[in-house]
Parts: C-alpha cells; sequence; structure tokens
C-alpha cells in the first residue's frame, strides 16, 4: 500500500488547517536584535526596579528589566542533543502541557466542524481545550487490552 504522505511537508499541510498554514510567523524585536533595551517588548529603560542590595545575585539583578528570549535557543539546542535530533527546530517548548494540548487543537481542529477522540479515563484538559476552541469531544472506552471500542462511539 502507497504511503499517502510520502514526505513530512505533505503529512503536516494535510492536518493543519489552510488558515493556520497561511499565517505569516510573527517577527519580534529580539528576531532583529540581540543587544539594547527592546522597548516594544515592555523592557525598562530605566533598569530593574529593584535594588541590587535585595538579591542575592547582581547578575540576576541585572537582567530583570529585559524581556526573556523568546526563541530559547540554547535550550532548543540542548534538548536536541540530547535527544539525538537532527536539529533545534525539531523541538516544541511549550508552558506546560494544557498549552500544548490547546495550540494541537487550535491548529489542526476547524472550530464548530470538527472533533478530538479522547479515551476515558484520561486527562481532562483534552476536553476542556476541545470545548475552549468550539471542537466536539468524541468518547471512545478501551477494552481489557487497550484497543478502542470504536463501535461505541
Amino acid at each position: 500500500m502507497a504511503n499517502k504522505f510520502p514526505n513530512k511537508t505533505s503529512f503536516i499541510e494535510h492536518i493543519i488547517r489552510p488558515n493556520i498554514l497561511r499565517l505569516q510567523p510573527y517577527r519580534c524585536a529580539r528576531d532583529d536584535f540581540q543587544t539594547g533595551i527592546l522597548l516594544d517588548a515592555n523592557e525598562n529603560a530605566l533598569g530593574p526596579s529593584i535594588p541590587p542590595s535585595a538579591l542575592i545575585s547582581s547578575e540576576l539583578v541585572s537582567e530583570l528589566h529585559r524581556y526573556p528570549d523568546p526563541h530559547h535557543f540554547p535550550v532548543k539546542a540542548a534538548i536536541a542533543k540530547l535527544r539525538n535530533l537532527p536539529s533545534p527546530d525539531c523541538v516544541f517548548l511549550g508552558v506546560g502541557s494544557d498549552e500544548v494540548i490547546d495550540l494541537i487543537i487550535r491548529v489542526t481542529c476547524e472550530p464548530a466542524k470538527e472533533a478530538i477522540l479522547v479515551t476515558p479515563p484520561t486527562y481532562g484538559m483534552y476536553s476542556v481545550c476541545a470545548q475552549v476552541n468550539d471542537v466536539h469531544v468524541v468518547k471512545v472506552n478501551l477494552d481489557i487490552s487497550f484497543r478502542l471500542r470504536v463501535e461505541e462511539a
């Protein structure tokens, strides 16, 4: 049987919503500038508001007025190396699993038209994120061998 998706790009284009594929990537000031105070990132041009004597590390205080790097290149590179991945571009970092679940549902499911399948008992955020994104939830139990009971769907 021939593979329906001969390469990864065609697979991604098949599962991601067309309007999401058409989005232009957001560019922040950190994409173009590595030094200086970035006012558009709400960095404080007057320096940190906490006096150095209030904290143990003066190195920490010296960066408190800066917005964190949104790209996390050093962390992604370390994870890619640890996991033997071909590139840091293969690493996605999220703020916990809730954010990742929400993003996956948001970019792959068309609101009010598509559904996700969950297998109770499972993590509750699948249903919460589906509801927030106006995506129907289909609950299908597993049998004792952890196979889907598709006839119950």
